[in-house]
């Protein structure tokens, strides 16, 4: 388990704001500044998180969602297969969890519900757009078989393959990030 970060932003005095990056396992202060407006803080803030930040809560700051706002999150779920969440973005939280260290807690409501979910993503490739998307079943699967009573499709590509991201990134609208933490598995082949 690597460090905590914290950055944490405090007004001093009128006109006067620090806005700190600290190592929390160790105590280490990593950087601090002054700014003398809110919006200038508010600049040293992001691009503190963009500097130490670990590279997928980076990567949903960036998407700036705004609270109430609707979102299509395409991602690959747990066994590895294509899922597309439309949402209305309440927050998020750079949280750590098990072993993993670049998590994020993401509150929404997705569409259709009334009530607020959470959902951690970790190790995650995928694609934030403003707005609700639908996906075509078309575009991650292929039709086997199609008579009355009965359709049979498969899947494109086989399980946590990187080409569900990148076909996506061809026909999804509106983009806002992607973000591919792709690997590379002992046979050579990429993985998302």
């Amino acid at each position: 388990m690597g460090p905590k970060l914290i950055i944490d932003a405090a007004e001093l005095a009128p006109g006067e704001i620090e806005v700190m990056a600290l190592n929390d396992t160790t105590g280490e202060e990593l950087e601090a500044r002054t700014a003398g407006t809110e919006e200038e803080a508010r600049r040293i803030f992001s691009d503190m998180i963009q500097r130490h930040a670990e590279p997928l809560q980076a990567a949903f700051y960036k998407a700036d969602m705004k609270p109430g706002g609707r979102y299509t999150i395409f991602h690959l779920g747990e066994w590895g297969f294509p899922i597309t969440q439309r949402i209305t973005f309440h927050g998020l939280e750079f949280t750590t969890y098990a072993q993993h260290r670049d998590v994020i807690k993401l509150t929404f409501t997705p569409a259709g519900k009334r009530k607020p979910y959470t959902q951690k993503f970790s190790n995650a490739s995928f694609i934030i757009c403003a707005g609700w998307q639908s996906v075509e079943e078309s575009k991650v699967k292929n039709v086997l078989e199609d008579r009355p009573g009965l359709r049979t499709t498969i899947t494109k590509y086989a399980c946590f393959d990187y080409r569900y991201i990148e076909d996506a990134e061809n026909y999804l609208e509106n983009i806002i990030v992607v973000h591919k933490a792709y690997r590379t598995g002992v046979n050579g082949k990429q993985y998302a």
